[in-house]
């Protein structure tokens, strides 16, 4: 069921939840699509060995294509977008980790990753709002 219950009438909230994870997923397939052929020169941009681009495209692209199962699979299970959504909080306190530490690769690879952790945080934060209700 795409919808729940709020004092008697349907929530809308919850018919974004899986718009939400499909775009997340298809967001995740293409960085880590990205990531995998880029992999080479991305290595140099971040100031990491290319193999951990790679791996980190490689993750990516699954986890993306099994977001996007999971949002159009019917009937939608909204326990799916919790898993999502701590799956984004993950990798947000990792990236901010990676980000505060020294030293851990150049500073236009850390601009890089803050950049693309703010759109993980607003997909996380679009489907936290979509999962409690909020309008």
């Amino acid at each position: 069921m795409n919808t729940t219950t709020v004092s008697g009438r349907t929530n809308p909230a919850w018919r974004r939840l899986p718009t939400i994870i499909l775009a997340n997923g298809w967001f995740g397939i293409g960085s880590g699509l990205i990531l995998l052929v880029a992999s080479p020169w991305l290595g140099d941009w971040f100031d990491l060995p290319a193999w951990v681009i790679a791996v980190v495209g490689a993750s990516l692209v699954p986890y993306g294509w099994m977001l996007r199962s999971a949002a159009e699979a019917e009937p939608f299970d909204r326990r799916f977008g919790w898993l999502a959504t701590v799956g984004d909080i993950t990798w947000v306190v990792a990236a901010v980790a990676l980000i505060a530490i020294p030293n851990t690769m150049s500073a236009a690879g850390k601009w890089t990753l803050g950049i693309v952790t703010i759109a993980v945080l607003d997909f996380g934060l679009l489907q936290l709002r979509a999962l409690l209700g909020s309008d």
